[in-house]
């Protein structure tokens, strides 16, 4: 597998290229939302470490953004289309929690709700500048918060039977995240204030 990724001698020119010069960032963003969708059935058969396993697959979604950047291939519609299906992958695995009984819907609607005013905030900030600022500012982004959901269902994972009053360990983790990005929107809200 790694080996399809390794430079090679393009023999027309005789220079070193990367086989992934030649592939479509859209693409990648396409491809990217499969372990999100995957994340969520494995969730709801409670295959755990399975899940566990293809929610690694997320950082793949860096690849598109990477691919773009390096073979110069950053295009509005790229941007907009990333961004639509990072919010896409976020229903899936947040959601995944509450449609298999882990995590209470109430809990898991606020934090999906937040986490979209969270990018939506940066999103408009970003567009509403006359001078192409960029917003990312704030204590959590989506790279942080999926890391944390990644850490604490293998907590989860490991102590399903921890509890701590009527809450079980992602449910605390998740109201935390809430909590984090209510702080990051308001501090885009007031970034947005003061440069804008």
């Amino acid at each position: 597998m790694l080996s399809t990724f390794k430079p090679y001698i393009d023999k027309t020119t005789q220079k070193l290229v990367s086989p992934l010069a030649n592939v479509s960032p859209n693409l990648l963003t396409i491809i990217g939302i499969v372990p999100s969708i995957l994340f969520f059935i494995l969730i709801l058969n409670h295959l755990y470490v399975w899940a566990l396993v293809i929610f690694l697959g997320n950082a793949f979604d860096t690849l598109d953004g990477a691919v773009a950047k390096r073979f110069n291939k950053k295009t509005p519609f790229g941007g907009f289309l990333d961004s639509t299906f990072d919010r896409i992958a976020d229903f899936f695995i947040i959601m995944s929690f509450a449609f298999a009984n882990i995590v209470r819907w109430q809990i898991c609607v606020l934090l999906l709700a937040i986490s979209y005013l969270v990018s939506y905030s940066r999103s408009r900030a970003e567009l509403a500048s006359s001078t192409r600022q960029i917003f990312a500012v704030g204590l959590i982004e989506r790279t942080e918060r999926l890391t944390v959901i990644f850490l604490s269902f293998f907590g989860y994972f490991l102590l399903p039977n921890f509890t701590f009053g009527n809450l079980n360990l992602l449910e605390i983790v998740f109201i935390v995240l809430i909590l984090l990005s209510i702080v990051t929107f308001l501090q885009r809200v007031a970034a947005a204030y003061k440069r804008l």
